[in-house]
């Protein structure tokens, strides 16, 4: 259990690292990948709701501290994104690689539904603003981090089937 743990902060504490170092740099037309959500979607999937509801406030919380927008705005976001994320635990349910890319590409559009419609409430806009606005950068994003993802999902799959045989 406690190993686990630090396996887990020491995951969360380099996507960190790596989301604030070098990612900037792997820009593709302004598009960055989200490390720490991917970090928050295989924590999720892993151990379930609770710790990915807790996780996920503390990322996010950790992000509003360390970003100009409204507090709590990120904390909300990755709370509700861990929870989507969780609710198809692998310990629920098995599911393939594609399955999960979907799962994935889906708990983005939660995280940033989330942060525009706290946008909307805050500054009073409409919401088909919201729509344009979660197709346009959301989509590219979670693509994007999809490629990344492709790694550790196919890892813990062909490491799965070795040790089911």
């Amino acid at each position: 259990m406690i190993k686990t743990i630090f396996i887990w902060l020491g995951v969360f504490l380099l996507a960190f690292i790596l989301q604030t170092t070098l990612v900037p740099s792997l820009a593709i037309y302004g598009v960055k990948p989200d490390l720490l959500m991917l970090a928050l979607f295989m924590m999720a999937i892993k151990t379930g709701v609770m710790p990915a509801i807790f996780i996920g406030f503390i990322i996010g919380l950790s992000q509003d501290i360390y970003s100009p927008s409204v507090l709590g705005q990120s904390a909300l976001a990755k709370t509700l994104a861990g929870f989507f994320a969780s609710l198809f635990n692998e310990k629920v349910m098995r599911l393939d690689p594609v399955i999960l890319g979907i799962i994935l590409i889906l708990t983005f559009f939660v995280n940033d539904l989330s942060i525009y419609a706290v946008q909307v409430v805050k500054s009073g806009g409409s919401l088909g603003a919201v729509a344009k606005e979660i197709v346009g950068p959301t989509f590219p994003r979670a693509l994007y981090t999809l490629v990344f993802a492709v790694i550790p999902i196919l890892w813990e799959q062909f490491t799965v089937l070795k040790t089911r045989r």
